[in-house]
């Protein structure tokens, strides 16, 4: 069975330990940048289904 890595929903990104970390590594440790790539995201998938914050 595959692994669901994200699940996203109206208001919230819900994402694998393992994809989160990894993503972390790869941006040097620098969780803010994470934290700002995964919120630019959701504002992605909310404006393109009409939702808005």
């Amino acid at each position: 069975m595959a692994k669901q890595r994200m699940i996203v929903t109206d208001d919230q990104v819900l994402i694998d330990m393992d994809l989160l970390f990894n993503a972390i590594r790869e941006a040097k440790g620098d969780w803010e940048q994470v934290e700002d790539d995964m919120n630019n995201y959701l504002n992605s998938v909310q404006s393109m289904v009409g939702e808005e914050e």
